[in-house]
């Protein structure tokens, strides 16, 4: 992920805005600010919207993504795979008589068909 942002070259507009002043505004460290002009950091959207307020600009006018690529996967090593379980002939039974009695029970809903028909 490419993250870029024009925060300094805004300071520099606005009176020469330090970080620390600009994170006291945002409500963050100056430590943090500091990470995301750097782009070290990505700032949440809360924040981010914060910073732009300060300099009366859009988040979209503030950062710039650039997309470079797919994202990494992990290793099919990782990766676990669940095993389907092999049901028993009673488990068999149980579930399909349990389909049946829904069967039934839907045989003897009215459909809303019938109940327009009944108005």
């Amino acid at each position: 992920m490419a993250l870029s942002n024009g925060i300094r070259e805004l300071r520099f507009k606005n009176d020469e805005m330090t970080q620390k002043r600009l994170a006291e505004l945002v409500r963050v460290s100056r430590q943090t600010m500091n990470a995301i002009e750097n782009s070290k950091h990505a700032p949440t959207i809360d924040v981010a919207i914060r910073i732009a307020d300060v300099f009366g600009v859009s988040v979209d006018q503030l950062f710039e993504y650039r997309y470079e690529g797919k994202p990494k996967r992990r290793s099919d090593a990782t990766k676990t795979t669940a095993v389907p379980k092999k049901a028993s002939i009673e488990e068999t039974i149980d579930d399909h008589a349990a389909h049946s009695s829904v069967e039934e029970e839907a045989a003897n809903e009215i459909s809303l068909g019938d109940l327009h028909n009944v108005i």
